[in-house]
């Protein structure tokens, strides 16, 4: 007898889980404990393991000298943990591409060290076809509005690229909505892009 070769929905997850392990570990993700205290860090990305977008533009970033570490599902301990004991040693920036909640709760644990968001990109493919965007910074908003509108199926490397060679100089809040042809997510259909700056 020729055992079956069909998957049920609980093997789908766990192959998905683990190709997202693999993907994380391929962009050389750094553990809390890989970075000895007082070790200098300017950027920080938290990629989700979960999604390939995440995993995606944190690799894109990392070509740019940021740090990559994984996204807990225990948010506070991935912020007291992995990003707080980093700030003395000179740590600036922290970026992501996660889910709202996340950039909600990291929002608020950032906040008590002068942590304050510089820019802030809504993706949304709930809408029918296409891509919706909305960003808003008060860093230079043209090349990453430039970067989604060109990216296309590579719309989360080219998001990160551009958030990496933006410069970080303060500028008014400015706001921008537009719509994309762009493919469908493959995982949420809504992800935020995010960066939290220090300033002295």
């Amino acid at each position: 007898m020729t055992p079956s070769l069909a998957m049920d929905r609980r093997e789908v997850l766990k192959l998905g889980g683990a190709t997202a392990v693999a993907l994380l570990a391929s962009v050389g993700r750094v553990s809390a404990t890989a970075l000895p205290s007082g070790t200098a860090v300017s950027t920080i990305v938290l990629a989700d393991p979960r999604y390939a977008e995440s995993l995606i533009f944190a690799a894109s970033l990392e070509r740019q000298r940021a740090k990559v570490m994984a996204l807990a599902s225990d948010r506070a301990r991935t912020w007291s943990d992995v990003v707080e004991p980093l700030l003395p040693a000179g740590l600036h920036t922290l970026a992501g591409l996660t889910l709202e909640s996340d950039l909600f709760v990291l929002e608020r644990l950032t906040a008590h060290s002068g942590g304050r968001n510089c820019y802030v990109g809504l993706h949304d493919w709930r809408c029918g076809q296409g891509s919706v965007h909305r960003l808003s910074a008060t860093i230079e908003l043209d090349p990453i509005a430039m970067a989604l509108v060109t990216g296309k199926e590579r719309w989360a490397e080219s998001l990160g690229e551009a958030l990496g060679r933006t410069k970080m100089e303060n500028r008014e809040e400015r706001r921008l909505a537009f719509n994309c042809p762009m493919p469908v997510a493959r995982g949420p259909r809504f992800f935020v892009s995010w960066l939290i700056r220090w300033t002295a």
